[in-house]
């Protein structure tokens, strides 16, 4: 229902907007393996796989505004050919460590139905998302948080599929990518990102815990890039990422270049 004052501040949001995040950037969740007891440890023995199959694996545990931490030990048995553009699963053959691993634990992957059904293999991920993307840069964010947690990944790690991420591969602007996704953690990690959310969107849970999904960050709004305001968020979130731990100071001024960039 519409409120005075509410209302007016979303007029003035979408009258200086440039785009939003679903204009320029593909969202997706992380990978759901359907048996992740089997896939996700943090300790791996020698024995139990070819360590080229098993690779660092971000959760929503790991993520911070602006960095990852890197402090992460999960590990996924990934069983993909990571230079491949499609889903292309490994040859078993090839890797007899990982084929006596999975064998063991064959009973509780064949009982995803579904997954076989839709002519799949009975060992592979129900939503591994596309292989050769892991290894390029990407914005990722938890599912669940009572705030934003934005942040730039360059390590390759998979995501799980208790987040989201974007990666800078596929933003559709005629920008530098890495500058892009600065300007989209600025906002997103801001304090007007925040009551944009909630104004809009509003999912929340237990807690005060909101739900960062693709079909609200979508709408989150991006001011014009070019613009002073613009330029200099992106100045101050590419100094937060190499040094996170300004970001309780930097705070302030970031939510006040956002506030000019939107012209509040």
């Amino acid at each position: 229902m519409a409120r005075v004052g509410h209302d007016d501040w979303l007029d003035a949001v979408s009258a200086r907007m440039w785009r939003t995040f679903g204009d320029l950037a593909r969202i997706r969740v992380g990978i759901k393996t359907n048996a992740d007891r089997v896939f996700i440890a943090e300790h791996w023995g020698d024995p139990d796989t070819e360590p080229e199959l098993l690779c660092d694996l971000i959760t929503h545990h790991d993520l911070r505004p602006w960095r990852v931490e890197g402090s992460r030990r999960a590990r996924v048995l990934y069983p993909y050919d990571l230079d491949h553009p499609r889903r292309i699963p490994v040859d078993l053959a090839r890797y007899p460590r990982t084929a006596a691993y999975l064998e063991q634990h064959r009973e509780v992957l064949s009982a995803r139905g579904y997954l076989t059904e839709a002519g799949r293999k009975w060992f592979e991920h129900w939503v591994p998302q596309r292989p050769h993307m892991w290894r390029t840069p990407k914005v990722v964010f938890p599912d669940i948080s009572d705030r934003p947690r934005f942040a730039l990944d360059r390590s390759g790690a998979v995501v799980n599929g208790d987040c989201y991420w974007i990666s800078l591969s596929e933003l559709d602007a005629d920008l530098p990518a890495e500058e892009l996704a600065c300007l989209m953690m600025g906002i997103a990690n801001s304090a007007l990102g925040v009551r944009f959310y909630d104004a809009v969107c509003g999912n929340r849970l237990y807690s005060g815990r909101r739900r960062w999904i693709t079909q609200y960050v979508s709408r989150l709004p991006l001011p014009d890039p070019a613009g002073a305001p613009g330029v200099a968020i992106v100045g101050l979130v590419r100094e937060l990422v190499q040094e996170p731990e300004l970001a309780p100071a930097a705070q302030p001024e970031l939510d006040d270049l956002v506030n000019r960039a939107f012209a509040l």
